[in-house]
């Protein structure tokens, strides 16, 4: 006997039996649709927000990161450059300093907005740190340096616009964005392998850091 029939006989059946089980599971019904509306609801309102916190996060590491190259190719002019003044007894041109200033802020940013536990993050914030300028150091160094930060924050700025996507919908999409993301983390790792390997600016570095 089904829990319907047998309220049907408890309440000694009839009409008025009836009309009683009706009304209760227009009211079962009733709870169950405002439940779903409040959980949709809240879902929705915790996905917009997170989308949205992360799309400002995306938008300013994006312009930090230009910033801080930016500040790389000034550096790697005024190495070049001729137009230099030399701080007494520094043996540093004084326009390298101003630029070092700079970049030392920008790159304490920048360090701050980055994951040291992501893959793609740990690769950024170690070209970051590594970057040491010492009287003489190859301008072209910091070219490289440069080209290696925005390839690779290209590589993790896609990544995070798709987490974006990721969070907006619904279970199909999660599916697929794992999927995705496991080809994008292969593709990227092969790249790093090649022209995206970091190993020899960070020696490069290293030994200008060892350098008197």
């Amino acid at each position: 006997m089904d829990l319907v029939t047998r309220i049907y006989h408890a309440l000694g059946g009839g009409a008025a039996a009836l009309a009683v089980i009706v009304a209760l599971i227009a009211l079962v019904g009733a709870l169950a649709g405002v439940l779903t509306s409040y959980l949709v609801a809240g879902r929705t309102v915790y996905i917009n927000s997170i989308t949205a916190e992360r799309s400002k996060w995306i938008e300013k590491l994006r312009t930090n990161i230009a910033a801080h190259s930016g500040l790389l190719a000034e550096l790697s002019f005024t190495l070049h450059g001729q137009k230099v003044v030399k701080n007494e007894g520094s043996g540093m041109a004084s326009l390298v300093v101003n630029v070092l200033t700079k970049i030392n802020n920008s790159a304490a940013i920048i360090q701050l907005q980055l994951n040291p536990w992501n893959e793609i993050d740990k690769n950024i914030l170690s070209l970051i740190e590594s970057i040491v300028i010492r009287d003489g150091t190859d301008h072209n160094l910091v070219d490289e340096a440069d080209k290696l930060l925005i390839a690779h924050s290209q590589w993790l700025l896609k990544a995070e616009w798709e987490k974006v996507k990721y969070e907006a919908h619904g279970g199909f999409y999660r599916w697929w964005y794992n999927n995705d993301d496991e080809k994008r983390l292969k593709e990227y790792r092969a790249w790093v392998g090649k022209e995206g390997s970091l190993t020899d600016v960070l020696a490069r570095f290293a030994k200008e850091k060892a350098r008197k």
